[in-house]
């Protein structure tokens, strides 16, 4: 009696790990991402300069919606 119940817990128990690693095997899958598909989340900017008169002048500019982020050129 007690060898039969525990070849019975021995199959069971290697029924379920064996079906187990066969499931995980086919879990892994390939993720590719392009360049065109990321998009930032911040704001990317930066100052766009000028000279007037021999004096600076800068404006912020936004790179991510091409716009310019400050109402006027402002002495540098």
């Amino acid at each position: 009696m007690k060898r039969t119940v525990t070849v019975i817990v021995s199959v069971f128990t290697l029924a379920i790990s064996a079906n187990l690693y066969l499931t995980n095997t086919n879990a892994v899958k390939t993720i590719s991402a392009t360049v065109s598909e990321i998009q930032p989340y911040a704001n990317q900017t930066g100052y766009k300069y000028k000279v007037i008169n021999g004096r600076l002048y800068k404006r912020l500019w936004s790179y991510t919606y091409n716009r310019w982020e400050e109402p006027y050129w402002t002495l540098s």
